[in-house]
């Protein structure tokens, strides 16, 4: 694979998982919920998770959408397995959300 279609592909990997947490955090924020945190944390969190993910694969190239735990995350599926903490995008929002009221 030509390095400017990995490096496309990695970038719609990133792209993908922004627009999954956003929209998350979009609809927890309609409910009423209020982040504790600044944004690019909750983005910072899953997105070190899909690169730890990436590298545990340990087949080469390590790239992003090699990930085991990306598929979970762009599904909403995200089973509770060995290097993915329960949800992983619910428990990085959870933990940092407070009712607005």
């Amino acid at each position: 694979m030509p390095s400017d279609d990995r490096e496309q592909i990695e970038l719609q990997v990133i792209q993908d998982v922004l627009d999954t947490v956003e929209a998350r955090l979009r609809e927890r924020e309609r409910c009423g919920w209020r982040l504790t945190v600044p944004r690019s944390r909750i983005y910072a969190t899953v997105l070190l998770a899909v690169i730890a993910s990436a590298r545990d694969t340990h087949r080469l190239p390590a790239t992003l959408d090699r990930a085991a735990v990306l598929d979970d995350i762009l599904d909403g599926a995200e089973p509770n397995t060995p290097g993915n903490a329960g949800h992983l995008v619910e428990d990085a929002i959870g933990n940092h959300m407070t009712p607005a009221n």
